[in-house]
């Protein structure tokens, strides 16, 4: 799959999923959380990644554009192909919109739309203690989890 075809396909499915495009990021927030979106490109194949920063408002007070890397909580997207969960989506070796379609649709609704609100939050860090590794002690403190 070409570069241009993929990014047009994660554009037009993130949109689609309520988020918005401002400069190379997607953002989807509510009153208390920011959920940024950002595409990295492997430096040593055609291989993309969907890296997840999740900024809360309260303890970010004024970071109106975060970055992905600006994120308490931060992640990456994971991709179901050929059998195998991968975080790197090789172009090379897709070839339907689909595969990418539904397992960004997924990861929106498994980490997404439950990280909009404080109580999600703390209920995913639960359901995915790997998550806490990439949280910031402020965040840990702010949501009240001890490790």
């Amino acid at each position: 799959m070409e570069r241009k075809e993929f990014k047009k396909i994660v554009n037009d499915c993130l949109l689609a999923n309520g988020f918005s495009k401002k400069g190379k990021y997607y953002y989807k927030e509510s009153p208390e959380v920011i959920c940024c979106l950002g595409l990295q490109k492997s430096n040593y194949s055609n291989c993309y990644y969907v890296n997840v920063g999740i900024v809360i408002k309260e303890i970010n007070k004024g970071l109106e554009l975060p970055r992905d890397v600006d994120g308490d909580i931060r992640c990456r997207f994971y991709f179901k192909v050929e059998g195998k969960e991968v975080d790197c989506l090789d172009l090379d070796r897709i070839n339907e919109s689909s595969v990418i379609v539904s397992s960004l649709e997924a990861n929106i609704s498994e980490i997404i739309n439950p990280s909009l609100e404080l109580e999600g939050l703390k209920e995913l860090l639960k359901k995915k203690p790997v998550l806490l590794y990439q949280t910031t002690i402020n965040a840990k403190q702010y949501l009240g989890i001890d490790e």
